[in-house]
């Protein structure tokens, strides 16, 4: 006999449901504080539950909420040594979506917590109870903080540039690819036009970054400036911005290094041996990641970190397919820098990466395609325990050339399981021609084959 126990955690407290496999209440909703008593209340009614019941077994879930979840789920872990219950983490999108397909409209927390031990019935075999408090997950609550550091100082930069455009435009020109450290020490003392011209260059070269031909060009713009704007509080408010992004920069520095240097395993090694993946990157991969067996596939992680093409077809049209870009942005940041490093310092990747550009796709496009291919090098590199060989996925990569005219004929056959194709049947010259091409590998003419993919339409 199995039951599913839902957890709908809010900050400090959460709300409780048991349902049977018939997915009906056994008990009635009821709601615990985040506290001592309110943990030790839930563990005397689990015990309680399962001296009414010998031979139960409960799952149990918790959406994923920050952090908020996190007390609870440890709970349950600990609990699960002595009590037949296991405990899983779920997506909150995942429950979100299930709850839309069967029309609940209600939301209140009862309803959210009987929704995820609903989910926990419907899509059994989707839940992974493996517990994620690797030695990578330690260092979840790190990363999350630099995250919010890089995103504040990216804030604060756009809000200096936007003031900079009315204050001092002259300095627009070099803050296209965020703000310059040297900037941002100009900035702190000299934060007006009027203060800048009046300072002498052999002074002003003096500041890391700025030659004294710098120096010279940057005084002419200052005493020529179009500012608008020129006034004390803009004065204090640009020298105010600039500290607080230099003290956001040296916080996420900070951070990096901290993780590059102790976040650390078997599994970041590895990562390492790719080639664009340096030692914080492969700790953040790593932390998103904590246990590649929780992914089966290499289309599970992409779609995990968001990097899954979206396709749409309909009938004789195929839209241009697109990144899902779903999950965390901070780690696609990631991968775009690692996949253009790859391509700058891998002849393999340059290939590629070259192939796909001569096909007439931009650079960011062609970066995507790459981002993706390191996915799938990433899942093949910790599932096999095995370090990257560049020459290794090169010869896998020729043997694969003819793979998509074989997946199209593949493709165009498996639909037709009940009706052989008809010549005559009233379809487009596009069908028409797929239709020669699988009449024409099962006769075995590969040649021919590639003629009829690519004649044009008459």
């Amino acid at each position: 006999m199995k039951w599913y126990l839902g957890i709908d955690v809010s900050k400090g407290y959460a709300d409780f449901v048991l349902l049977s496999e018939d997915l009906e209440k056994m008990e009635e909703t009821f709601q615990l504080d985040d506290t001592r008593s309110g943990h030790e209340k839930l563990k005397n009614w689990l015990e309680s539950i399962f001296k009414r019941h010998p031979g139960l077994q409960i799952d149990g879930a918790v959406e994923s909420t920050g952090g908020f979840e996190n007390n609870w789920y440890s709970l349950i872990v600990g609990l699960s040594s002595k009590l037949a219950i296991r405990v899983a983490r779920l997506n909150p999108s995942v429950v979100k979506n299930a709850s839309k397909a069967l029309l609940n409209a209600n939301k209140t927390d009862a309803e959210s917590a009987r929704d995820i031990a609903s989910y926990l019935k419907r899509y059994e075999d989707q839940v992974d109870y493996t517990s994620p408090e690797s030695q990578y997950a330690a260092f979840r609550s790190l990363d999350n903080h630099l995250q919010l550091a890089t995103k504040q100082k990216t804030q604060v930069i756009n809000e200096l540039k936007q003031l900079l455009y009315s204050s001092f435009p002259e300095l627009q020109r070099f803050c296209k690819q965020g703000v310059p450290n040297w900037v941002l020490d100009l900035l702190q003392r000299y934060p007006s036009p009027s203060k800048l011209a009046k300072i002498k260059p052999e002074k002003l070269s003096k500041l890391k970054g700025v030659t004294m031909e710098k120096a010279e060009k940057l005084i002419e713009k200052a005493k020529a400036s179009v500012s608008s704007r020129d006034t004390l509080t803009d004065e204090f408010l640009i020298t105010a911005m600039a500290a607080e992004i230099a003290q956001k920069q040296q916080t996420v520095k900070k951070l990096k290094v901290y993780l590059a240097e102790n976040c650390k395993g078997r599994e970041t090694e590895l990562l390492q041996s790719i080639i664009g993946i340096g030692a914080y990157s492969a700790a953040a991969i790593m932390i998103q990641i904590e246990d590649v067996k929780r992914f089966a596939s290499p289309k599970e992680l992409a779609s995990y970190f968001g990097l899954h093409p979206l396709i749409k077809i309909s009938g004789d049209k195929k839209m241009e397919s697109r990144m899902s870009k779903q999950g965390r942005p901070a780690i696609r940041a990631i991968l775009f820098m690692c996949a253009n490093s790859a391509v700058l310092a891998d002849s393999h990747m340059r290939s590629i990466y070259a192939r796909h550009r001569a096909k007439g796709k931009s650079h960011k496009h062609t970066i995507g395609i790459i981002m993706h291919k390191m996915i799938r090098i990433i899942w093949g590199v910790l599932h096999h325990q095995q370090p990257y060989d560049s020459k290794v996925d090169a010869i896998n990569q020729q043997k694969n050339q003819e793979q998509p005219l074989h997946a199209e004929i593949k493709e165009t056959a498996s639909k037709r399981r009940i009706q052989d194709f008809d010549a005559e049947a009233p379809i487009s010259r596009i069908a028409t021609k797929k239709r020669k091409v699988h009449a024409t590998s099962q006769a075995g003419d590969a040649g021919l084959v590639r003629d009829l993919v690519h004649e044009p339409d008459r």
